[in-house]
């Protein structure tokens, strides 16, 4: 039986399966969707309400940190939706060519302890070709205590601890590709689901009012 990080690695090297992002142009564009979950309690614990928020999100960044944020839930826009001016969003893409830029990249933006949350952090904020998602998973398998859940969802998941967050960042890979499809969070216990996010779309773009599949 392999180990996680021998999984993670195997992932890497099925990168070379997957597709390069559509379009061109200066806007790399995001398309997510996901839900969170929101619960008041009081100072001892004690539940007071919950509930659950869906939404979903398109992102068009420049590396200036321009661009737009278009975040719905059902009909209505909501916050932090609105164009940006330079450096009003992250404009510092990861862009490195081997492991040791990728590693350097990744330190700047995050504790080396906090691997789930570094690892999506990229795919949050930029366009992720499959060279670079090599890079990530590379990285991603040197981190120990990784482990490959057994969880009914799509894909390869691989749990990522997080001590200082006191949750489970739950990583879901296409098989076939390497490619990250969705995260979710886990609580301490494994008992609740405090939030999803999957991808759904990502590519290039020159204008914030297009898409890539209306670009190309």
């Amino acid at each position: 039986m392999p180990s996680p990080a021998e999984i993670v690695r195997a992932l890497a090297e099925r990168t070379a399966f997957a597709a390069p992002p559509r379009g061109t142009g200066r806007y790399r564009y995001l398309r997510t969707s996901g839900w969170a979950r929101h619960t008041a309690r009081t100072t001892d614990g004690r539940v007071l309400s919950a509930s659950t928020r869906f939404f979903a999100r398109e992102d068009w960044i420049a590396a200036d940190g321009s661009g737009r944020l278009l975040v719905t839930q059902g009909e209505a826009v909501v916050r932090p939706s609105g164009y940006f001016p330079p450096g009003g969003l992250l404009g510092d893409f990861v862009d490195a060519s081997d492991l040791a830029s990728a590693t350097a990249a990744l330190r700047r933006r995050v504790s080396p302890s906090r691997a789930g949350k570094a690892f999506s952090s990229v795919w949050l904020t930029q366009v992720v070709p499959p060279d670079l998602q090599r890079l990530l998973l590379r990285w991603l398998a040197e981190h120990p205590g990784l482990v490959v859940e057994d969880a009914d969802l799509p894909g390869v998941v691989v749990s990522v601890p997080d001590a200082a967050w006191l949750r489970r960042r739950l990583l879901v890979f296409d098989s076939r590709t390497g490619m990250l499809l969705e995260t979710r969070d886990v609580e301490e216990g494994g008992a609740t689901v405090s939030g999803c996010t999957r991808w759904l779309e990502a590519g290039y773009t020159d204008s914030t009012e297009s898409r890539p599949a209306e670009a190309s």
